[in-house]
């Protein structure tokens, strides 16, 4: 209890006033409790009513987006083209990582090659010249290490040395091809024995297989450098390139290239697929890197890895078509369209328009079973060549004798 003390006015009795401090009760504090409670309730409603009008709101202004886009193409244009474009930096990028990829895998396939000719000035003084071209390994056995290379600078070549790792050794020329450009030459297995390691066959692939638009590698010398390499893509196929004794897939590529240049064509698999060759480019493509399907090349180079000369007929032409066949009456053969200068068939007297029909009774019913039946013989051999030839009347049948010539 508390009390108070007041100062009466003068001539009043003194008065005592008490106050009496009454504590609050259960109920008021429940009330109290309560109405709290209630305030929290109605705030979280509020609160949820509000984040619910947002929601509707946020949800309606996104479905006004697409609206708005179409309202400005523009906008929406450069930002599909800022993705295109991105996306194909991308495809850029991995394109770039799997050539490289391709050439790394072919890489320890690839050598050099020098070959040195001696020559005399005018003077009588001596001279030595030095050039260098690209190897590629295609097969390691116990006793050799097969190489295929350029075949025009091989055979100008007085001496020739490959260099593996850092040695220099020399080679032994198994086989040229001047007119596919491709040479082998094999290195004593024993020489390079402590480097095999480092050393490995090119993989193969299928020539048949390759499209246009395909990503391809250049490799060897196509700059007219040793090791160098180029990326590009097949940009025109020619299906049936005449040559002698048959015709050629040739591969044009995106890629310019010298006149000087040689070397192989890969796929991003790191195969390969093709070989660099000028001598059946077509003219208004000069300056493309034409390459000869290997699938074309396979015998050539089975022949000279066995050690067989290739035989040749010279004879240029093209299968027996409906056309050419209804004009002549023969259903097949191959439809001389002529012969090369000096060559067997040339010098038997083969003329534009005859179709051989046989080789030592062996038939002869389009360019590729020419093909195949001349690759059982070899450079020096003789055959009886069986030619329907055109007559007054009718076609009437000639035998040629003729040795085969080395290709």
């Amino acid at each position: 209890m508390k009390q108070k003390n007041e100062v009466p006015n003068q001539g009043q009795e003194r008065q005592y006033i008490r106050e009496t401090v009454v504590g609050r009760s259960k109920w008021y504090w429940c009330k109290r409790i309560l109405l709290l409670f209630f305030i929290v309730i109605l705030l979280s409603g509020a609160a949820g009513v509000t984040f619910a009008l947002s929601k509707n709101w946020i949800e309606t202004k996104r479905e006004e987006e697409p609206a708005s886009s179409e309202a400005n193409p523009e906008g929406t244009a450069q930002e599909s083209e800022k993705q295109t474009e991105e996306e194909t930096t991308i495809e850029q990028e991995e394109t770039s990582m799997l050539e490289q990829q391709a050439y790394r895998e072919a890489e320890a396939s690839i050598v050099t090659i020098s070959i040195t000719k001696q020559s005399v000035d005018w003077f009588d003084t001596s001279l030595e010249q030095v050039k260098q071209t690209f190897g590629v390994i295609i097969d390691i056995t116990e006793e050799s290490i097969f190489i295929l290379t350029n075949a025009q600078d091989i055979s100008s070549g007085d001496s020739i040395v490959v260099t593996i790792g850092e040695q220099t050794i020399p080679v032994t020329v198994q086989g040229i091809c001047l007119q596919d450009n491709i040479a082998l030459i094999t290195v004593d297995y024993q020489r390079v024995a402590s480097l095999v390691d480092t050393m490995k066959p090119i993989k193969t692939g299928d020539s048949s297989q390759i499209k246009l638009g395909d990503r391809v590698i250049l490799a060897g010398s196509p700059l007219g450098y040793t090791q160098s390499v180029l990326f590009g893509i097949i940009t025109y196929i020619d299906q049936s390139t005449t040559v002698a004794d048959g015709s050629y897939q040739m591969y044009y590529t995106s890629l310019n290239v010298p006149v000087n240049s040689s070397g192989f064509l890969l796929n991003t698999k790191g195969e390969l697929i093709g070989w660099i060759s000028e001598s059946y480019k077509k003219t208004d493509l000069d300056g493309l890197a034409a390459c000869i399907g290997i699938n074309d090349l396979n015998y050539v180079v089975e022949h000279m890895t066995e050690g067989r000369s290739i035989a040749m007929l010279g004879a240029e032409g093209l299968d027996v078509t409906d056309e050419i066949a209804e004009q002549i009456g023969l259903s097949n053969g191959f439809f001389l369209t002529g012969a090369l200068d000096n060559s067997p068939a040339y010098t038997a007297g083969m003329q534009s328009g005859d179709v051989i029909v046989a080789i030592d009774e062996e038939m002869v019913t389009s360019v590729r079973t020419l093909r195949t039946i001349l690759n059982s013989y070899e450079a020096g051999e003789s055959a009886e060549i069986t030619v329907m030839r055109e007559g007054k009347d009718t076609y009437r049948e000639i035998q040629f004798n003729i040795i085969f010539s080395e290709r």
